[in-house]
């Protein structure tokens, strides 16, 4: 008869002369100990799957410990009892591994990339939607059955990027892996898209926020008191008016410190072509004072060097509070930079070079057909904003 099993009813139990003994747990239903002739005692399931009974053998007793062996008869059980046998044949792992591979994550985005985005959308909307899924999902979840992500990792997700002090990149993520998730509901994939009752993290804003003078050299000031990786990011931010992105993914390869030039492959800027930003003096001293601690990543992650660096929100927190600046975000330099080269009459065709914008002088058939490179005048305008930068900090100095 079934019996509550318990370590010191499994050691009391007696061999039996040529025959195994099985004693029944009267918790879990088919889960008990085995005890051979010559006295091993072994924790056993019994379960069905496909309505064809099945053993398992969970572990030697007391190699494993009774509680650990209820927890895996548990699970066992909740597998068989969702049609997944917990203990397959050779040829049914196959079969599964098969399928698996059929609904990995990262496979099952690049077929969406292929098959839909690069069909049915704009290039630069292909490789935006292609690189928040890579950059936010994929790396996190590329091993993964498709069929198993449900709506609390994605929440977590864009909880983590709204943390970071990019809500609006949270809005994006979002966008995306729904998407991504309603293509999979329409090849049959998935029955429901676990995005279903997801709302968007943040408030849609429009953001206008332009930092003055005094505001930039506080910020300025603290962020060379800032310790390495955030307060280099943030220099460079002001000296080149590219995306946090985009300095935040530097990558030694595209550097020629010599000639004082860093091109942002197409992969890495938002519109979707090679980029060449003129480094001027005081950004190539910053970037070759940075120890080279990754041989691909300018700024590593500190705990994974072959990622690049991505703790922003606290660093950004003790940026504000070390210069007293507040209500701005990282974006928000780069739109600072822009109106402070216009003001410094810098022409807006090479303002809009520098920040490797499509729209304006450089949109349409005018953009095809003028490729000259402004090199020349987009570092002449990068040394006269520093020139800028340098006099209002001066003037500003904190006694």
């Amino acid at each position: 008869m079934p019996q509550h099993l318990t370590d010191v009813a499994i050691r009391k139990l007696v061999p039996a002369p040529g025959k195994r003994v099985e004693i029944w747990d009267n918790k879990i239903p088919g889960f008990g100990v085995r005890v051979t002739p010559n006295g091993v005692r072994s924790l056993v399931l019994m379960y069905r799957v496909d309505g064809h009974q099945r053993r398992l053998t969970l572990g030697q007793y007391p190699i494993l410990p009774l509680a650990q062996a209820r927890e895996k008869a548990l699970a066992s059980l909740q597998q068989a009892a969702a049609g997944i046998d917990p203990n397959p044949t050779k040829e049914d792992q196959a079969r599964r591994d098969e399928a698996r591979a059929v609904f990995r994550f990262e496979d099952v985005v690049a077929s969406f990339v292929r098959l839909h985005c690069e069909r049915h959308n704009r290039p630069v909307t292909a490789r935006d939607t292609a690189r928040i899924l890579k950059n936010r999902f994929v790396s996190r979840w590329a091993d993964r059955d498709v069929r198993e992500i449900t709506r609390p990792e994605i929440v977590r997700v864009l909880d983590a990027i709204v943390d970071e002090g990019t809500p609006s990149a949270a809005n994006h993520a979002l966008s995306a892996v729904r998407k991504f998730f309603n293509w999979c509901v329409e090849r049959g994939l998935i029955e429901v898209s676990p995005c279903m009752g997801v709302r968007m993290p943040s408030k849609a804003i429009s953001r206008s926020r332009v930092l003055d003078d005094n505001e930039l050299a506080a910020v300025l000031r603290a962020a060379d008191e800032t310790e390495y990786p955030f307060g280099t990011i943030v220099r460079l931010l002001v000296l080149t008016g590219q995306r946090r992105s985009e300095v935040g993914s530097m990558r030694w390869q595209d550097l020629d410190l010599a000639r004082g030039v860093w091109t942002i492959p197409p992969e890495a800027n938002k519109s979707g072509r090679e980029h060449a930003v003129p480094l001027i003096a005081t950004a190539v001293d910053l970037i070759e004072a940075v120890p080279r601690l990754s041989q691909t990543h300018v700024f590593p992650s500190l705990r994974s060097p072959e990622r690049c660096f991505s703790g922003y929100s606290k660093c950004k927190a003790r940026l504000d509070a070390d210069a007293g600046v507040t209500g701005w975000t990282l974006h928000d330099l780069r739109r600072t930079v822009a109106t402070g080269l216009a003001s410094l009459q810098v022409p807006p065709h090479v303002v809009e070079k520098l920040l490797n914008h499509t729209s304006g002088t450089f949109s349409g058939v005018a953009g095809v057909y003028n490729r000259f490179a402004y090199q020349n005048e987009m570092r002449a305008a990068l040394e006269q904003w520093e020139q800028h930068l340098m006099t209002q900090i001066a003037t500003t100095e904190v006694a």
